[in-house]
C-alpha cells in the first residue's frame, strides 16, 4: 500500500525522548491518537482477518449489525431484523436514507454484492469459510456453484434476506464484521486500489485520510454517516506500535492517548505511578503455539504433544508475561463458554516434572533422544514480551527435553504470510474471538479454514463433529459436540494453548467512552477527548 502522508503526520510518528513534553498541534480538531501494535495488511474488509486491520476497518464500515460501547450487539446498517421459527432465514430491514460517503444511497443490493464477493473464490477471502453456514456458501467458495447461487437476496432496496444451511445462534454477532458492505462501483473501477485514500468510499463513522506504511493510519469523521451527529471526534490516528517500549515512552511523553499493550517489566511501575490510566480486563483471546503438521516431525502427534507438555504455563504467565494472564489448558477462553465444558489437556493436574517425564517418553517413542536430539526453528513476531516468551519456551524445551531450538523473529505481516503459506515449523500466534460461541476458536482447526488453519491440520472426525454442531439448534447438544471435537484436537495437539489474553491498556484520563469489555472492541464513534 503506497503512502498518502503529510509532513505533519510523519512528525507526529517520531517518538520523543522520555521527559520531553509533547505539545499537541494547535488545532480546533479533536483527534484521538492510539496505538495499534501491528501494521494492517489490508483495509479491504474482505481480504483480512487481522485484528490490527479490523480495528481500523470497524471505524470505516458499518455492517448489518454492529456493537455498542460495551461490545454488545446492536443495530447497524439494519434498523431491525426477523428470524424464522426454524432459525434458518434472516430478513433485515435497512435504515431509511443511509448514504455512502460519496452520497450514493446504501441499499440491500450493496450487501448482497458484498456477501457474494466475499464468498467468490476469485476474491480469495481468508475469512470466507466463516460464512459457510449461509446456504450454498461452501460450494460457492469452492467453485462448485456460481456466486449468484449464494442464498443472499436483496428483496428491495431496504430488505435483505439471508438463508442459512442450519440454525446459527451466533450469526448476528458474526456479521458484526463478517461481512462489511463495500461499494461495488468503486471496487470495479479501481480494483485492488479501491482502498487508497483518494478512491475509498465508506458507510461508517470515519473515512481514510492517509496511510503512512509502518507508521500510522489516519481516519477522519464521515459527515454522511447515519449517526454522524453523535460522533465527537474529528479524527483518529492508529499508530503501528509493535515496539512496546517505544510506544510506552511515546505515551508518557504525551504523543499517544492510548496504548493497547506495554512492556511487562513496567507493569509494577505503572500500577504505582499511572494507576488512573491502567485498564486490565480479561479478554476473549488465546495465545498458542502452532505446529506445521505437514512438515516432519510435526506430522507426528507424539512430538507435538511432548513439546506441549514441556511448556510450564504457570511460569510463563507469572514470571514472563506478568500481566495477570491465565494459563490455558483448553482452546476456549471463559468468556465464550455459555455453559460450555472445555476438554482440558489430560496433563493439566500433573506437576511439571511429571509432564516432562511423559514428554521425554513420547519423544523417545518418536525416535528422539540424547543420541538424536530434535531440532527445529521457532517463529514469533517482533515484540518485547513475545521475544521473552519465545526465549523462555525455548529454554523449557531445551532444559526439559534436550531439544535444539533456533529462534526466528519477524514483523507481524511477514509472520502472517509465512504461516498462511506453511513456511514455518513451530510458531507462536494468537486469535481473538469473532463471537462468543466456542466454534470461533475450534474454527482454527477446521480443514476448510485455509486462511487461519495455520497448522494445516485435517481430521475428518473433527470436521464431522463441527458440522454436526453447526447443524444443531439445540444449545446443550451443540456444546457437547464441540467439546467432543475439542477433545480430539487437544489429544492431537496441532496447536497448543499457552494462555488466555488479558487486555492491558493505558488510557489518558481525559479520554472517555472506552468501556472495558471481553471483546476488547472500542469504536471511535463512542469516544470523546477533552484535553486539559
Amino acid at each position: 500500500m503506497p503512502a498518502f502522508s503529510m509532513l505533519s503526520q510523519v512528525l507526529r510518528s517520531i517518538a520523543l525522548p522520555l521527559g520531553i513534553a509533547f505539545a499537541m498541534p494547535a488545532s480546533a480538531e479533536t483527534v484521538f491518537h492510539r496505538g495499534n501494535i501491528g501494521e494492517p495488511d489490508s483495509l479491504d474488509p474482505h481480504l483480512t482477518t487481522s485484528g490490527y486491520a479490523t480495528n481500523i476497518i470497524f471505524e470505516m464500515f458499518n455492517g448489518l449489525t454492529t456493537v455498542d460501547a460495551y461490545a454488545n450487539i446492536s443495530p447497524g446498517a439494519a434498523e431491525s431484523w426477523t428470524i424464522s421459527e426454524d432459525g434458518k432465514t434472516y430478513v433485515f430491514t435497512l435504515r431509511d436514507g443511509m448514504v455512502w460517503s460519496d452520497g450514493t444511497p446504501v441499499t440491500a443490493g450493496d450487501f448482497e454484492y458484498s456477501f457474494k464477493r466475499m464468498l467468490d473464490p476469485v476474491t480469495a477471502s481468508r475469512g470466507a469459510p466463516m460464512l459457510y453456514m449461509i446456504e450454498n456458501g461452501r460450494p460457492v467458495n469452492t467453485g462448485q456453484m456460481s456466486p449468484e447461487e449464494l442464498a443472499v437476496t436483496a428483496i428491495d432496496d431496504r430488505t435483505l434476506e439471508i438463508k442459512l444451511e442450519a440454525p446459527t445462534p451466533f450469526f448476528l454477532e458474526l456479521i458484526v464484521h463478517r461481512c462489511f458492505p463495500v461499494p461495488r462501483w468503486v471496487v470495479e473501477e479501481h480494483g485492488r486500489e479501491w482502498t487508497r485514500a483518494e478512491n475509498i468510499v465508506v458507510n461508517g463513522a470515519f473515512i481514510l485520510d492517509e496511510w503512512v506504511p509502518q507508521t500510522s493510519v489516519k481516519v477522519v469523521r464521515n459527515p454522511t454517516f447515519f449517526a454522524a451527529d453523535s460522533v465527537t471526534l474529528d479524527a483518529l490516528v492508529y499508530y503501528t506500535t509493535e515496539d512496546l517500549s517505544a510506544a510506552f515512552n511515546r505515551y508518557r511523553a504525551g504523543e499517544l492517548d492510548m496504548v493497547i499493550s506495554f512492556p511487562p517489566s513496567q507493569f509494577d511501575w505503572i500500577k504505582e505511578n499511572l494507576s488512573d490510566d491502567l485498564r486490565v480486563t480479561q479478554n476473549l483471546g488465546l495465545e498458542y503455539i502452532t505446529f506445521n503438521t505437514t512438515k516432519p516431525p510435526f506430522d507426528d502427534p507424539r512430538v507435538r504433544m511432548a513439546l506441549s507438555m514441556a511448556l510450564d504455563r504457570e511460569t510463563l504467565t507469572a514470571r514472563v508475561m506478568r500481566g495477570g494472564e491465565k494459563a490455558a489448558y483448553s482452546l476456549i477462553p471463559e468468556g465464550s463458554r455459555f455453559g460450555y465444558e472445555p476438554a482440558f489437556a489430560d496433563y493439566r493436574d500433573q506437576t511439571q516434572s511429571e509432564r516432562n517425564e511423559r514428554a521425554k517418553a513420547l519423544l523417545a517413542e518418536a525416535g528422539y533422544g540424547p543420541e538424536n536430539p530434535l531440532s527445529f526453528s521457532f517463529r514469533y513476531n517482533s515484540q518485547e514480551v513475545l521475544r521473552r516468551v519465545a526465549a523462555a519456551a525455548a529454554a523449557m524445551w531445551q532444559r526439559g527435553l534436550g531439544v535444539n531450538v533456533s529462534l526466528l523473529n519477524s514483523d507481524l505481516n511477514v509472520l502472517n504470510a509465512d504461516l498462511r503459506n506453511g513456511d514455518y515449523e513451530v510458531a507462536r500466534y494468537q486469535w481473538f474471538g469473532e463471537h462468543r460461541d466456542p466454534s470461533t476458536f475450534l474454527y482454527l482447526l477446521e480443514s476448510d479454514a485455509v486462511g487461519d488453519n495455520h497448522s494445516k491440520y485435517s481430521n475428518p472426525e473433527f470436521d464431522k463433529l463441527m458440522q454436526q454442531a453447526y447443524a444443531s439448534f439445540d444449545i446443550p447438544e451443540r456444546m457437547k459436540l464441540m467439546a467432543q471435537a475439542e477433545r480430539i484436537v487437544m489429544d492431537d495437539a496441532p496447536i497448543t494453548p499457552l494462555n488466555y489474553y488479558v487486555s492491558k491498556r493505558l488510557v489518558k484520563p481525559f479520554v472517555s467512552g472506552l468501556k472495558n469489555n471481553v471483546r476488547g472492541i472500542n469504536l471511535g464513534r463512542y469516544v470523546s477527548v477533552e484535553r486539559p
